[in-house]
């Protein structure tokens, strides 16, 4: 149990950090500070260093708004009416935060545009996003679902980003209510 929770607060605390400061602003002593671990912790748990850290994380990241999506979308009517709902949940997340963080998506991506292994996980995590949404789409008769699905993701990271500029839930809201209206999407 420890070694799995140590694991998680290595995760947690890389994915704190990398979407506050991006992938190069996090260092690796910051981490394991904020995870309270020392660095033997690590290097057991991710023997490539920060940059297999960085890819866990990011997936990990990923992986907790693909469940929320698909917990999301499992209740809906349809994909609007789903649309709406992720969106809104969103905004109601970023609420919670005591200060708003970057998709975790994006925050790896802005510094490593270089590196192709960190590029790949943010691919990797929005092919899942979009696997996902288009597997609800096809499951709620959506007309186009894989298209709707990668519309959605594309208004869903601009919200994001501009969330992050304007540090508010706002562009969220405003996005579910576009949704709502079927102006978007």
């Amino acid at each position: 149990m420890p070694e799995t929770s140590n694991r998680n607060r290595l995760l947690r605390a890389a994915s704190d950090l990398i979407r506050r400061k991006g992938y190069e602003g996090a260092g690796l002593n910051e981490i394991l500070e904020a995870a309270n671990l020392p660095k033997g912790s690590l290097y057991y748990h991710f023997p490539g260093g920060k940059t297999e850290l960085a890819e866990a994380a990011t997936r990990w990241a990923g992986e907790g708004v693909e469940r929320l999506v698909d917990r999301i979308f499992t209740e809906a009517a349809d994909f609007r009416h789903g649309a709406v709902a992720v969106s809104t949940a969103i905004a109601e997340h970023l609420d919670r935060g005591e200060r708003l963080l970057a998709c975790p998506v994006a925050s790896i991506l802005q510094a490593v545009a270089s590196e192709t292994q960190l590029r790949g996980v943010g691919q990797t995590v929005f092919s899942g996003w979009i696997g996902c949404l288009t597997r609800h789409g096809e499951r709620l008769g959506q007309a186009d679902p894989q298209d709707a699905a990668e519309t959605l993701v594309m208004l869903m990271e601009g919200a994001w980003l501009m969330a992050l500029a304007e540090q508010s839930s706002a562009p969220f809201q405003r996005l579910a209510r576009r949704l709502e209206r079927g102006i978007a999407a």
